[in-house]
């Protein structure tokens, strides 16, 4: 071994470590942070999310933002469990902020939990379906594996409470009227068809679609502070989703969300997949227990079906599942220096 590799690998020499496990969700990258985030084994979602949040935000900016990662680039801070047979635990994190939900995510972790064995199923070479649960902020969510040979194949997993809200009016500059369509399924969506930004959803016209979602985030969000002004809370929207026809043979819809630190997804994005079944049944376009396939930036599906939910906030909710393929990429160490300037993350 080289001077400079034990150098490298001598740990205490570096103010923090992370030990990461790298995936992508149908083109949608997750990073596991396994060790080094100073969670305890068994904590609450809820109160691992305030501490990092609180106490060590650079667990998500030295694990999400440059030079580590991007503005896409999504995070999960691994909770392993106190007792035996007990389920994981997770923090979700991205360039903005700590969502309560993420789906490709809890494909992703999922997956990764599945390769490194810290999940196991029945045998080592188990052929068939496997069920267990991550435990999130926005709750427990049942997962629901497709193995073969003991590899993970595919996730299915099920997110209850998401529903449509309402569909509000924008006067858009250069555009005129448009209809958006805003929706919950951990995280708030608002979707209206491409064609509003006047270009289509393309891997080449990301540009665009950016700078058009800021200009539908800013007009929504005067929108709603108006229609709050009858004492009720108007939810602060920053995913804008554009939709369009698909391209892909099975799928029926196409999107693209954009969030509000301008990442976008490149996965048609789980969340946003379940808020868009609550949509569609809503307005009758979609029934319970229909195939619903969609598709997403760079031409990967998710296959959901909706079912009935229970009432949250007034509002009927629908009970979605969506299965999506995840792939483990990478195994490795995030290192900050302490004499690094620019050791704990930034975005340009």
């Amino acid at each position: 071994m080289s001077n400079s590799l034990q150098r490298l690998t001598y740990r205490d020499s570096y103010q923090r470590v992370l030990d990461v496990v790298d995936s992508h969700t149908c083109g949608q990258p997750t990073r596991v942070i396994l060790a080094g985030h100073g969670l305890e084994a068994g904590m609450s979602p809820l109160v691992a999310r305030d501490m990092l949040r609180n106490e060590r935000d650079w667990v998500r900016t030295v694990s999400v933002m440059e030079p580590r990662g991007h503005r896409s680039m999504f995070s999960v801070a691994l909770i392993h469990p106190d007792r035996p047979g007990g389920e994981f635990g997770v923090v979700f994190m991205d360039a903005a902020a700590y969502p309560d939900m993420c789906g490709h995510a809890t494909i992703g972790t999922a997956t990764t939990l599945l390769e490194l064995g810290l999940v196991q199923p029945p045998t080592p070479d188990f052929t068939g379906m496997f069920e267990f649960g991550l435990q999130t902020p926005a709750g427990r969510v049942p997962l629901r594996a497709r193995l073969e040979a003991g590899h993970c194949k595919s996730v299915a997993f099920v997110f209850e409470g998401a529903y449509f809200l309402k569909t509000v009016d924008l006067n858009l500059p250069d555009i005129g009227a448009v209809a958006v369509d805003l929706a919950y399924a951990g995280q708030w969506y608002a979707f209206l068809p491409v064609s509003a930004a006047r270009t289509t959803i393309d891997v080449t016209k990301i540009k665009e679609l950016i700078a058009a979602a800021s200009v539908v985030r800013d007009a929504l969000a005067a929108r709603l502070c108006d229609t709050g002004a009858d004492g009720q809370i108007a939810p602060v929207i920053g995913n804008i989703v554009w939709t369009d026809a698909p391209s892909h043979p099975q799928a029926q819809h196409r999107n693209v969300p954009i969030s509000a630190a301008d990442s976008f997804d490149r996965s048609p994005c789980g969340t946003a997949t379940c808020a868009r079944m609550a949509t569609l049944v809503a307005k009758g376009k979609l029934g319970f227990g229909e195939r619903f396939v969609n598709e997403g930036l760079v031409g990967t599906i998710y296959h959901g079906v909706a079912r009935p939910g229970a009432s949250k906030a007034g509002q009927p909710t629908i009970v979605a599942e969506v299965e999506g393929n995840a792939w483990v990429t990478a195994v490795s160490t995030l290192l900050v220096d302490p004499s690094d300037p620019l050791g704990n993350g930034y975005l340009a």
